[in-house]
């Protein structure tokens, strides 16, 4: 007998761990403000003739005060457009304290986002004053909520970037006692939206032909990044027809390059090239300069520029008059022995450019008849310089001739 109550108090030590090891009863939420707790305890004994007596007790009660807990929850991002406006963040605010609270609240943005007003519902809050004079009047039952919803814009040229926006709530009635404050934090994060402008479109200018130097052209072009982040820009040049070679774009050889620009801003490309001598008055290319985002490779504009090749083109016209220039002769008409006459000789531009008639093997050319003999020469205006030798005369004009206009002079001559 002995032995079997031995056992069976061994076995009841070895079970003892176990039933400690029993979860306890898990408290979901704090014992609610002002509740009393009594705690009491009981003395039972006999004496050494196993007589019994009246327990003995002894009580004592605390009463539950409060303890502030409130609890921000938000979105971890979110993704608005850049530039955008009337964006929404609502911040849950919970009461996880044991008692009625209210609270006040305080924001932070970070540089690219601006706070422009709150909302409790659909009530709004120009600023965060106007919110907490709201928010001092709405009491949060434990376990109650309220939301607080932040309006924001965001400012052009933030795509891709993390701007942080918090919501700090803070309890009236414990302000400074440890937990009565808890942040939110949500990351506004733009989407990238990538796009370009070049210009100019379809602007037109004339040139000459190269010449044998060649003289090299240039166009300028406007590149604008109109997204909003920042970009590089593939650039590629390129003229239609034979008129045209393009020689290089911004200084470097060959028709391809790049530009790097910040949102919104914008940068010139300079593209040099040739017009061919070759090429026809009157014959055009075009010019084009485009621009490929390496953010979207689908994002890309063009800009042009149309070349004429335009040329100088001489025409000449040679009359006769009686010597008083203003009386023409006409195939009818006959001159005499030693009657003095003069021709009038005509230059006119009919071409697109400016012409030359001056310098080293340029100008005018009139070897006279060898029945007349040269007395002297005269022209319509100051600029021209005029020569005679062994019966040629020779005439230059200083400056160049315009387009569509005109100038003459006279040569005086003698019938032999």
């Amino acid at each position: 007998m002995t032995t079997i109550l031995r056992r069976a108090a061994l076995t009841a030590l070895l079970l003892v761990p176990f039933a400690a090891a029993a979860p306890a009863h898990a408290q979901t939420s704090p014992t609610p403000e002002g509740t009393t707790i009594t705690n009491t305890a009981t003395a039972t004994w006999t004496d050494a003739n196993g007589n019994t007596y009246t327990p003995a007790t002894a009580s004592v009660s605390v009463t539950v005060g409060y303890k502030a807990a409130p609890d921000v929850t938000s979105a971890p991002s979110v993704t608005p457009s850049s530039p955008s406006t009337s964006n929404e963040i609502p911040f849950t605010i919970t009461n996880s304290g044991n008692g009625v609270d209210s609270v006040t609240v305080s924001t932070t943005a970070a540089s690219g986002v601006t706070i422009t007003g709150y909302k409790i519902g659909s009530t709004t809050y120009a600023n965060l004053a106007a919110l907490n004079e709201a928010l001092a009047g709405t009491s949060i039952a434990a376990t109650g909520t309220v939301t607080v919803t932040v309006v924001y814009t965001v400012a052009p040229g933030q795509g891709g970037q993390t701007i942080p926006v918090s919501l700090t709530a803070t309890s009236r009635r414990t302000p400074s006692a440890t937990g009565a404050s808890d942040s939110s934090s949500t990351d506004v994060i733009p989407s990238v939206s990538a796009s370009v402008v070049v210009t100019p479109d379809a602007a037109a200018v004339n040139r000459l032909p190269s010449g044998t130097g060649p003289t090299e052209y240039t166009e300028t072009f406007t590149v604008q990044n109109t997204g909003n982040r920042g970009d590089t820009f593939s650039l590629s040049a390129g003229a239609s027809g034979t008129a045209v070679s393009i020689v290089s774009v911004d200084g470097t050889a060959g028709t391809g390059g790049s530009i790097t620009l910040a949102p919104g801003a914008s940068g010139t490309v300079t593209v040099t090239y040739t017009v061919s001598n070759t090429a026809a008055a009157g014959a055009t290319s075009t010019i084009g300069l485009s621009a490929t985002s390496a953010n979207d490779g689908t994002k890309s504009d063009s800009g042009s520029r149309v070349v004429t090749v335009i040329r100088a083109a001489i025409s000449m016209n040679k009359q006769a008059y009686l010597d008083n220039q203003t009386t023409e002769l006409v195939a009818a008409d006959r001159v005499l022995p030693g009657q003095y006459i003069q021709y009038k000789i005509t230059v006119t531009n009919t071409g697109g450019a400016a012409a030359t008639l001056t310098g080293t093997g340029y100008g005018i050319s009139d070897p006279l008849p060898s029945q007349v003999t040269y007395v002297s020469a005269s022209g319509d205006a100051a600029g021209w310089t005029i020569s005679e030798s062994s019966g040629t005369v020779s005439a230059a004009l200083t400056g160049t001739l315009a387009p569509a206009a005109s100038r003459f002079f006279w040569i005086r001559v003698q019938i032999k």
